[in-house]
């Protein structure tokens, strides 16, 4: 009886120091704050360069007839439709207030939009292309080199498998 007396006292007493969510309100000032709303548009134009060079690859050294270009042009069209419509702050920003609300407490919340409306946060935003920039500039670097080599690595391994006998 003791320690059930004890457990009850302990759970009502705990009970105001528990977390509370944060508003959506304030994730969607957070997001704000943060550029995160402007993350789908940043993805959009690099979907889109993807595509292009994609299309640019299969398409080198080839001719197509005006129709076969329609073709081409039409599915350029559709697909970029598909990514703009797919990949939207309209369509992700429920996703990302769910995300944040289950994810953070108000209070870091409250910190959190304190943090980007500090001359620090603000630097924070203003440096972060050129960080991500750099970064992948560095990561290019690294994985080009890679990537050649697991193509060399995957041909021999193709070569070998058809050789076996």
């Amino acid at each position: 009886m003791k320690s059930l007396s004890l457990l009850l006292t302990t759970l009502l007493l705990s009970t105001p120091l528990m977390a509370s969510p944060p508003s959506p309100e304030s994730v969607h000032q957070l997001l704000t704050l943060s550029g995160v709303e402007r993350a789908p548009a940043n993805a959009q134009q690099g979907l889109e360069t993807v595509l292009r060079n994609s299309l640019n690859q299969a398409l080198q050294g080839k001719t197509l007839t005006p129709k076969g270009q329609q073709i081409i042009d039409k599915f350029n069209a559709d697909s970029l439709k598909t990514i703009r419509s797919e990949i939207s702050w309209a369509k992700l920003k429920d996703g990302y207030v769910k995300a944040y609300t289950e994810t953070f407490t108000q209070e870091e919340v409250n910190g959190l939009i304190g943090f980007y409306k500090s001359p620090t946060g603000q630097a924070l935003l203003t440096k972060m292309p050129q960080i991500a920039q750099k970064t992948n500039q560095l990561n290019q670097q690294r994985l080009g080199p890679m990537v050649e080599q697991l193509k060399n690595g995957l041909q021999k391994a193709i070569q070998d498998a058809q050789a076996a006998k």
